[in-house]
């Protein structure tokens, strides 16, 4: 398997595309908080118990996910593990790129993210490596799509030999919270969060905000609401909320017409790489809840048969789950590998097969790309002692 994935790497253009599976257990996934909100839109809740249940759902999801990403920025520890799980993950492929030995490929990676944390792009800040983000300018940095697929060359200071180095791009599908918008609608970069910041600053008053247990319903969510209401404090938290750049998890998605835009226009992107020849995909902690993103990976899989994708399930039952979304009869080209971790050694008699472990970022890095780094670093060393 390892001689396959490393042959594919050589000859490949290569992909990932991750989703918010990688960024825990600092940071929580969305859990039953897309449907819930799904189905309260859809729903003939009066108005005013559906501004608080939604304030109450966006609430749970800012405590839980947005919130925390100024403390990445602050090196928060509790966060340190995580970040150092990313950076492990790009300095692995920052040096398989550098190792690969075909002159027509270019040496970049696409980084498709459906996450809208800040996790990996200050990993790619911590550890100094080439990356287009979209962004361009340093007073106000702008995205355009126009910033990606630049390839970066490095000339010697005294010979003029001129060599590629590994450059990511990191495309972040659903927005991010380090997004704004200008004057000029624009998307700019904020490098302190700052409308992060501003929802922060706005506390809902108790008893116009409800709790979100684990197994909330939207039935239970409405007994609840009994006897509260949104009050000016709900109104100000659902403003600020509405102003992040960020793809909403619900099937409305967009509260700005440009987010609409760019949002299609990346999809567009991840299509269009996708039916290149000779290609990789590999999918981390992303379950393909997203129709779209869906349906564009399985009409490329089916339209190119040099696409080779890998699905890597956090856990066999994942695993199962998410080919369940890719039923045998429509993937005409058999191209889409599923991945599970092993089984453990010796299973307890009597009791299901448990898996060896469960595929984390660190576990990834570990066990399913890391072997590939250490034998390129040991014959490399080999050849050095040769020479």
């Amino acid at each position: 398997m390892n001689e396959q994935r490393k042959d594919i790497i050589q000859d490949c253009n290569i992909n990932f595309l991750l989703g918010s599976g990688l960024s825990v257990p600092y940071l929580k996934t969305l859990g039953t908080i897309e449907t819930l909100l799904t189905e309260l839109g859809d729903s003939s809740v009066e108005d005013e118990t559906k501004k608080l249940i939604r304030a109450s759902l966006y609430k749970k999801f800012f405590d839980e996910v947005i919130a925390k990403n100024t403390s990445i920025l602050n090196g928060n520890p509790l966060a340190q593990n995580v970040l150092e799980s990313y950076k492990d993950f790009l300095h692995i492929w920052n040096g398989i790129l550098l190792r690969r030995k075909s002159t027509i490929l270019s040496k970049e990676a696409n980084i498709f993210t459906t996450n809208v944390d800040i996790f990996l792009d200050k990993s790619l800040e911590d550890l100094s490596l080439e990356y287009n983000d979209g962004f361009n300018g340093r007073f106000k940095p702008s995205f355009s799509l126009s910033n990606f697929k630049k390839s970066r060359f490095k000339k010697s200071l005294h010979y003029d030999n001129k060599a590629e180095i590994p450059v990511f791009n990191l495309l972040k599908l659903h927005g991010s919270l380090s997004w704004d918008i200008d004057s000029s609608d624009k998307i700019i970069f904020s490098r302190d969060l700052f409308q992060v910041k501003e929802i922060a600053s706005k506390t809902i008053n108790t008893g116009h905000v409800l709790d979100i247990p684990g197994d909330a319903t939207l039935v239970s969510l409405v007994a609840a609401a009994t006897g509260k209401n949104a009050d000016a404090s709900t109104d100000a938290f659902i403003k600020e909320y509405d102003k992040l750049l960020i793809v909403n998890p619900t099937k409305e998605k967009f509260k700005h017409t440009l987010l609409n835009q760019t949002y299609y226009e990346l999809l567009r992107l991840y299509s269009n790489e996708l039916e290149k020849e000779n290609t990789v995909l590999f999918v981390m902690g992303f379950s393909f809840a997203d129709e779209h993103i869906l349906d564009i990976t399985l009409r490329a899989a089916n339209s190119n048969p040099t696409l080779v994708i890998y699905v890597i399930g956090h856990t066999t039952e994942a695993k199962v789950q998410i080919e369940k979304r890719f039923p045998k009869d429509k993937i005409k080209n058999q191209n889409i590998k599923f991945i599970a971790p092993p089984p453990e050694d010796a299973p307890t008699p009597g009791r299901a097969v448990a898996d060896k472990f469960h595929y984390d970022l660190p576990t990834i890095n570990k066990e399913f790309f890391g072997n590939l780094f250490k034998e390129e670093e040991e014959s490399e060393k080999a050849d050095d002692t040769i020479a």
